[in-house]
């Protein structure tokens, strides 16, 4: 007899024969009010389970089910009980059990589970804060608030961490979110909170400078398993982080003004990262909350034999050197660099090079020459220093638009090295002309391989920049579809004629209006489209 436990409920014995059938069709014939809204179609999620032990005895996920909860982002262990089979004894639990469940189950279609996952978790706090703003003008508080945010949050992202929350004046963000290396987690972590400390110096200039003050901080990090999953009431729900891991990291960082010390991380990160850190004193001390005592460290440093890869350095430099108000340069130059053409008209890709003289001081670059410039002298002083394996010209300019990009609010765009600065003496640059006529657009874009729909996502980066008349949107620094629903509300006065003439079309006026709809369509499909247009050369050559 097989024996399938489903938890809360009760016990269902089968014989194998009867195993043809699926989890929702067994608990239904034993007389259990399994919640199955679309009637057991898998166009719904609340017949979901949650698979306590056996799963190796489960069949894999058909086509519905593996649709669905890639929709929904379920973990491995929540399956569609409609859609699911077993061979063998299970352990299980309904996850949608009356009304109230059922409601939020099909509330929103990226309502996800639950995952537990190992991260590193840092907490970070303004000492003395409330005195602070006893003292200042609302406006000045607020002010120099989300100017401090600004900065250290632009140290967690560079350090690939994701800023779950602003707490008051404290931050938490998250590390190895998609890196399950301990090590890496957590030097990324405790990297960021060296430059957050660095970055303050900077900030309490102005401070002082202005408002008479300076700001102290404390930094705690722990590293350990975390619950992470969506949260709050469906209107306003966000991603974050809770467990014992979580707390154990917010106590860390209130530790620090007891111990006088700027960065204290725990034993387990310490474990991980000590052949790696500079570290200053260690101790015991009973964390607010816990029992026993817990081992603490200081961090002074990094030595230099923490680095990562030269491609992980580079970019790191590269991230330093945006200016977030010039990320539509950035992509400009990435998108001229991309528009080299030979002598007979093929295109030749990134690759073909823009540091050819005639190519870098050709007139259509005079917008991007300060973008150019600064990746050749970076890649100068890499050179200078000896080091090995530097990226290609093209790969640089490949990863600062992909930073730009994500500095500018769009999406995360994951760029490898491997391009060539390949010798092409007679490439030129061909720029599209701005026209009227939509068919001008779409015929230079054909020269590189795309589509009409690519037509419409490239223009679409003008959402950022400028152009000779002004910027194109009321939001040129921020990477949004809001290019998409200017021209649809507005016919795009502020824009270009080439911009305009996207209307002039029925199916390209269609896509504009898809866009407009939905920012997440145009994040997703830009995405994939900024990957193709600095890889397509070297995917058709490989």
């Amino acid at each position: 007899m097989i024996k399938i436990i489903f938890e809360n409920d009760k016990e269902v014995f089968l014989e194998p024969s009867e195993l043809n059938k699926p989890l929702l069709q067994i608990s239904l014939d034993a007389g259990i009010p399994h919640i199955h809204a679309c009637g057991g179609n898998a166009r719904c999620s609340t017949c979901r389970v949650l698979i306590q032990e056996g799963d190796e005895n489960l069949l894999p996920r058909n086509e519905k089910e593996t649709a669905l909860a890639q929709k929904k982002g379920f973990p491995d262990n929540v399956r569609l009980a409609c859609q699911t089979k077993t061979t063998g004894d299970i352990v299980l639990r309904r996850l949608v059990i009356d009304e109230a469940d059922q409601a939020l189950a099909s509330t929103f279609s990226d309502l996800t589970s639950g995952i537990e996952k190992p991260v590193a978790i840092l907490f970070s706090d303004i000492r003395g804060f409330t005195s602070f703003s006893e003292s200042h003008l609302p406006y000045d508080v607020v002010h120099i608030l989300n100017r401090y945010f600004y900065r250290m949050g632009d140290k967690v992202l560079k350090y690939g961490g994701i800023i779950d929350k602003y707490i008051g004046d404290g931050l938490m963000a998250i590390f190895g979110l998609e890196d399950p290396d301990p090590v890496r987690s957590n030097l990324s972590a405790i990297r960021s909170a060296l430059e957050m400390r660095s970055e303050l110096e900077n900030l309490n200039t102005y401070l002082q400078n202005h408002l008479g003050s300076e700001f102290e901080i404390g930094i705690g990090i722990n590293y350990g398993t975390a619950i992470l999953g969506k949260l709050g009431h469906p209107l306003s729900m966000s991603f974050t982080a809770i467990g014992d891991t979580v707390n154990s990291a917010s106590r860390i960082e209130t530790t620090t003004k007891k111990a006088g010390a700027k960065i204290l991380i725990s034993q387990k990160v310490y474990e991980s990262v000590k052949e790696r850190i500079n570290k200053g004193r260690s101790f015991e001390t009973k964390l607010k909350g816990k029992t026993g005592n817990y081992r603490v460290h200081e961090v002074l440093g990094t030595k230099n034999n923490c680095e990562g890869s030269i491609w992980q350095e580079t970019g790191y430099r590269i991230w330093d050197k945006i200016d977030p108000t010039e990320a539509g340069a950035w992509l400009r130059m990435v998108f001229h660099a991309s528009s080299i053409f030979s002598a007979d008209g093929e295109w030749l890709g990134l690759e073909g090079s823009i540091r050819f003289p005639t190519i870098l001081n050709d007139e259509n670059n005079r917008g991007v020459t300060k973008q150019l410039e600064a990746i050749i002298h970076l890649k100068e002083d890499l050179e200078k220093e000896g080091r090995v394996g530097i990226p290609s010209l093209a790969d640089m300019i490949a990863l600062s638009g992909a930073l730009a990009l994500q500095k500018a609010g769009g999406p995360q765009v994951h760029i490898l090295p491997g391009r060539k600065d390949s010798s092409y003496p007679n490439g030129r640059m061909l720029m599209p002309v701005d026209s009227p006529d939509i068919k001008d657009s779409l015929d230079y874009f054909s020269m590189m391989g795309f589509s009409t729909r690519d037509t419409v996502l490239l223009l679409g980066v003008h959402t950022l920049g400028w152009h000779a008349k002004g910027s194109f949107t009321e939001t040129p620094n921020i990477f949004n579809n809001h290019y998409f629903r200017d021209l649809l509300l507005d016919g795009g006065v502020k824009m270009l004629a080439t911009d305009r003439a996207l209307l002039a079309s029925e199916e390209t006026k269609r896509m504009v209006m898809e866009y407009a709809l939905s920012e997440s369509l145009f994040f997703k499909d830009f995405q994939g489209l900024y990957q193709r247009l600095v890889e397509q050369k070297r995917l058709e050559e490989s």
